[in-house]
């Protein structure tokens, strides 16, 4: 009985013990879905009100210049396509929210079914187990009533033959002796026979006390099949946290890479706004060229007369077969602009940086091996960094930025309006 009470104690630790573990497990899992659902919330107002801002900066696209409609409808396409492929993937989100809610929920109510199970069960074990300690007391007590019982009829027969003894040795006294002799057997008969119904008491209750053990062995096989029984549940309950753990691991998963495409359509879209806000900036300035250089002659490369031109000034290098880099080749400039025998070598861009500044000066140096008197210069809203600018006075690169123009660009100014340029 000890050692079956040792067992049953340490499976019911540790039942109690996977039973803890679960329930941490399961406020640990609700905490996750909890926190789940406030990012999702959070999540899904962000992607509404982004959403929202492309529509409008779609709206604004759409009313941009005409030569810009065939990619903005493309923009769009993507646009709408993306839009559908969120809103789909939002309800599948939600859905596999639903999904675990609900085996949270279902896993919650089997929880707690084992719990009250499992307190009945061991209300009933700490009865029956104090039914047994009681009845092993009777027992214990009636035995040793016996065992009194015995000793003292062992008594009365050796005082028995201690008469006997006298008896044989005191004639004269036999018949007093055999009076009370006789009523000694009396009394030892009658121990003899309380003696024999205590035994028979004493063989009922062992009867009993066998009754009762094997109730009790029942009773362990019923327990230990309610533990196989509690220890299935318990590993279906682990094995349906690991599953719904899977599947919130897979629902965060699915989040982020939602997130990312949307933060790579957010960088692609302030990338196009950003080429197109420079592009606009470009075309801008090139068309208020004559203004900013206070008259002269020239333009953009699309212009037929400034490619003309510029070739012109490049024949004697194309007659010696050299070979011109993308950032040396003066037909990509963005802007070449001259007034008698000189010539400004532009490059335009809102913000300008090293590689704007370099590029103008290769530039401008591929002209000057020509033998074209040519003057790299830069023209944008601001610098993008504060050595840009040292830069640009080390390169010998004039400027127009931010307002402050350059010594090299107010003399340009100063030169007559000569039309036509140096062949």
């Amino acid at each position: 009985f000890a050692e079956y009470r040792r067992t049953t104690d340490q499976r019911i630790a540790e039942l109690a013990e996977a039973q803890r573990r679960t329930e941490q497990q399961v406020a640990e899992l609700t905490q996750v879905v909890g926190q789940l659902s406030a990012e999702f919330a959070e999540y899904r107002r962000t992607t509404d009100q982004r959403i929202a801002e492309l529509a409008e900066a779609q709206r604004r696209t759409e009313q941009q210049v005409a030569e810009l409609t065939q990619v903005v409808g493309q923009l769009s396409a993507e646009f709408a396509e993306y839009r559908r492929t969120t809103d789909q993937r939002i309800a599948e989100l939600a859905e596999a929210q639903r999904r675990t809610e609900q085996q949270v929920a279902e896993l919650t109510q089997v929880v707690g079914q084992l719990s009250a199970e499992f307190a009945e069960y061991r209300r009933t074990t700490d009865q029956r187990i104090a039914e047994l300690a009681e009845a092993q007391r009777r027992t214990e007590q009636q035995v040793a009533e016996l065992a009194e019982a015995q000793r003292r009829t062992e008594q009365q027969v050796a005082e028995l033959a201690e008469a006997q003894r006298r008896t044989e040795q005191q004639v004269a006294e036999l018949a007093e002796a055999q009076r009370r002799t006789e009523q000694q057997v009396a009394e030892l008969a009658e121990a003899q026979r309380r003696t024999e119904q205590q035994v028979a008491e004493l063989a009922e209750a062992q009867r009993r006390t066998e009754q009762q053990v094997a109730e009790l062995a029942e009773a362990q096989r019923r327990t230990e099949q309610q533990v196989a029984g509690l220890t299935a549940a318990q590993q279906h309950t682990e094995q349906q946290v690991a599953s719904l753990a899977a599947q919130v691991a897979e629902l965060a998963a699915m989040m982020r890479e939602v997130v990312q495409r949307l933060e790579r359509l957010e960088n692609w879209q302030r990338g196009e706004a950003g080429r197109r806000d420079g592009e606009r900036f470009e075309r801008h300035t090139v068309a208020r060229a004559p203004f900013l250089f206070y008259g002269g002659s020239g333009g953009g490369m699309g212009e037929p007369h400034v490619r003309e031109q510029v070739g012109k000034w490049m024949a004697p290098l194309y007659r010696q077969g050299i070979d011109i880099d993308d950032d040396e080749d003066p037909l990509l400039a963005d802007l070449i602009w001259w007034k008698g025998d000189r010539v400004m070598v532009a490059e335009i861009s809102i913000k300008i940086d090293a590689q704007d500044v370099r590029r103008a000066a290769a530039r401008a140096r591929t002209l000057q091996q020509a033998g074209v008197n040519a003057t790299p210069i830069v023209i944008g809203r601001e610098w993008a960094t504060p050595n840009t600018q040292a830069l640009a006075q080390e390169e010998g690169v004039e400027w127009m930025v931010s307002g402050g123009l350059s010594r090299g660009l107010l003399e340009f100014r100063q030169i007559g309006n000569g039309m036509e340029a140096a062949e």
